[in-house]
């Protein structure tokens, strides 16, 4: 009897054995397969189209230069405001006759001599731009991003 008791022992524990392998063998595929689910490839960045508000031409008449007032120049222009969502569009339009007014300001004090150089549309650009960017109500804040023209016609 001692050499089948030997053996019953051996068999239990290979099969101990076997079983533990089996158990360890399971735990590091599931904590595999759990790693995997949980590391996310980096997701792109949401693609948002632009948003863009066409305003009406404008014809504006401008001084020739500072030293020289007689002479009067007509400019005809164009303007594209570009927009981060369509909320701040919302606004915009809401606000219409009161953007319209401030370009137009904006625009008619500005120079024909300046206005023919490349520097001077960028600096009317950017001061579009800087006027229109505002809180226009109690909740809203617009920012323009970007003030592009469409036409531009001085005569």
């Amino acid at each position: 009897m001692p050499t089948t008791k030997k053996k019953s022992s051996i068999v239990n524990l290979v099969l101990i054995l076997i079983t533990l392998l089996a158990i360890g063998a399971a735990a590091y595929l599931w904590f595999q397969n759990s790693l995997q689910n949980t590391v996310k490839e980096p997701e792109e960045p949401e693609v948002t189209s632009p948003v863009f508000i066409t305003l009406k031409p404008f014809t504006i008449s401008l001084p020739a230069s500072e030293e020289n007032i007689d002479i009067n120049k007509t400019l005809y222009i164009g303007v594209v405001l570009r927009v981060a969502n369509e909320n701040q569009k919302t606004v915009l339009l809401d606000y219409l006759p009161e953007v319209r007014n401030n370009v137009l300001l904006v625009t008619s004090k500005q120079y024909v001599n300046t206005l023919k150089q490349e520097v001077g549309k960028i600096d009317l650009q950017e001061q579009i731009k800087n006027t229109l960017s505002r809180q226009y109500n109690a909740k809203n804040f617009v920012e323009i991003d970007e003030v592009l023209f469409t036409d531009f016609i001085i005569r």
